[in-house]
């Protein structure tokens, strides 16, 4: 699993909880009808192994992972006013929260809420987010104090790149004095990802670099409408538990995804039967001790704030471009999803509208003109995992497999985590 999972519970003698579920339980040693104790269980599934550049980790894969260094608890009453606020920073650090393996691995933390919480109708936010953050942060960490308001839809603004992993999850909490409970919050991912895995790179002189294009990138992220369902599967077997929400806004104005140098990956750039000659091929020192790929591939890859699909069916939502010194385009292929695709047959989209969410039942997507949604991750060739085989580096197993451009002008898209759907785009051929 690879959510974070705060547990509410009215409690003595608390106890380990184990694997995060959504079901209510009893946690043993407790009476919870007439024990006046209330206690926040916040749980973490899956810390990840703390590989960061910047601020937040790199994406390498499809491997389902997280590593957050802060998480912040606020519970708010039906007016929207603070009633409780916690935060835990180096979240990962013995010193803030320990570890469980019960039915999972992460860490947690047990919190009591002091001064109680009267009988009545709550809502609990949790955020999971880095330090040194992609976005402005200041409506959640600004809230230290159980005063003022909060805004239930909280809009962060990206003040450099193009956003990065983040967690949240709300849940609606009755509170009957005199009678306990445990229920659930789950935090997801609020971003989509993307990443594309190349091989057999066509040799064009001059060539420097592979770019992904998006239509639109977005920078503004909206953390609101969640789905509160505890993910499983790493992108299968989610089902009818799927959502599908666009929550970026305010449109970009550079639409560029990631950029791959070639020179960091190949030591020259030559030309051997119409390709670029994998005998050249070198590890690029970024990666070193940290991913391992192919001998030949490239890779590259980003988190993004999700974005909505042209208005024209034509409307191409990713091309990836070879380019030269000069960045003019010498070749470019459509990146599409396989016509079998979760998005391909009717869905219902949420997407936020300015002052809230808005949800359009029977949406079809099509093979170039798709949603960017979230906690998605949509990828070109198969990368299960950042290091694959790291005692052999350039060698790798079967089902790390990247894609080869050689095969016509469009790519397949493949999507994924707990990552709730993997998407796997295509090449046309």
């Amino acid at each position: 699993m690879k959510s974070l999972s705060l547990f509410t519970a009215l409690a003595s003698g608390l106890v380990m909880l184990s694997a995060c579920n959504n079901e209510e339980g009893v946690i043993p040693g407790g009476d919870f009808a007439n024990d006046a104790q209330q206690q926040i269980v916040l749980q973490v599934a899956s810390t990840g192994d703390g590989m960061q550049s910047r601020a937040g980790r790199p994406l390498y894969s499809s491997e389902a992972k997280q590593s957050i260094e802060n998480v912040k608890l606020i519970i708010c009453d039906g007016s929207n006013n603070v009633k409780f606020v916690e935060t835990i920073e180096n979240w990962n650090t013995d010193a803030e929260s320990t570890p469980y393996t019960t039915g999972g691995h992460g860490r947690e933390k047990t919190i009591s809420i002091n001064p109680k919480l009267e009988a009545g109708t709550y809502t609990v936010y949790a955020f999971g987010y880095h330090d040194s953050s992609d976005y402005d942060l200041t409506t959640i960490t600004n809230v230290t104090t159980a005063s003022g308001t909060f805004e239930p839809n909280t809009v962060l603004p990206v003040t450099t790149g193009i956003g990065e992993e983040i967690f949240a999850g709300s849940l609606e909490l009755k509170v009957t004095a005199g009678v306990g409970f445990k229920t659930p919050v789950v935090l997801n991912r609020q971003v989509a990802g993307t990443f594309g895995y190349f091989e057999a790179i066509p040799f064009v002189a001059g060539a420097t670099k592979l770019q992904l294009v998006a239509y639109q990138l977005n920078t503004q992220l909206v953390l609101g409408n969640f789905s509160n369902f505890d993910l499983t599967g790493n992108g299968a077997g989610n089902g009818e538990n799927v959502h599908y929400v666009v929550n970026g806004t305010e449109a970009a104005t550079s639409n560029v995804v990631y950029s791959i140098t070639l020179k960091d990956w190949f030591t020259s750039i030559e030309n051997k039967d119409g390709l670029i000659d994998a005998a050249n091929w070198q590890l690029p020192s970024a990666y070193t001790g940290k991913a391992n790929f192919k001998t030949g591939s490239v890779f590259g890859g980003a988190f993004l704030i999700p974005f909505a699909k042209g208005a024209a069916a034509t409307d191409k939502t990713f091309v990836l471009q070879l380019l030269d010194s000069d960045d003019k385009v010498q070749k470019s292929w459509t990146v599409k999803l396989p016509a079998t695709d979760s998005q391909c047959s009717d869905y219902t989209l949420w997407t936020w509208g300015g002052s809230e969410f808005t949800k359009t039942d029977n949406v079809t997507d099509v093979a170039v003109n798709y949603n960017v949604v979230r906690n998605h991750l949509y990828g070109i060739g198969k990368r299960p995992k950042d290091n694959p085989n790291p005692s052999t580096p350039g060698i790798t197993p079967d089902d790390d497999d990247p894609e080869p451009l050689i095969k016509g002008q469009e790519l397949i898209l493949r999507v994924n985590d707990n990552w709730e759907v993997l998407h796997g785009m295509e090449i046309e051929e």
